[in-house]
């Protein structure tokens, strides 16, 4: 499966949170549309699924990827902008983690 082919289907992977895990998804490298990606009950924190070849690293949960596309999310699926959806989200991301680092090291220091 594909990051793209997971992003066209999100809504058939939103379930519950359970005993705090949600279903995850998880991306190779580079994050590109066509890149391996799987959805797995993950941890609130991340991590990565075991023994993947390529390695998939954590994303986002599935009901987090709902809530950042909003009510465009079944529009932008219909009108096929998929591939423009895997950038932002991977873009989004990126960012998201890039604040986290910096809170981090700026509480280290």
């Amino acid at each position: 499966m594909t990051f793209a082919d997971i992003i066209a289907r999100l809504r058939s992977f939103d379930e519950e949170p359970f005993d705090g895990h949600a279903p995850a998804i998880y991306v190779a490298e580079p994050w590109s549309p066509a890149s391996e990606a799987v959805v797995e009950w993950s941890g609130e924190k991340g991590g990565i699924p075991f023994n993947r070849k390529p390695l998939l690293y954590y994303l986002i949960t599935v009901r987090e990827a709902l809530q950042f596309f909003g009510a465009d999310y079944d529009e932008l699926v219909e009108t096929g902008e998929v591939e423009a959806m895997c950038a932002k989200l991977g873009y989004h991301t990126t960012q998201k983690n890039a604040q986290r680092s910096a809170r981090v090291r700026r509480d280290i220091t």
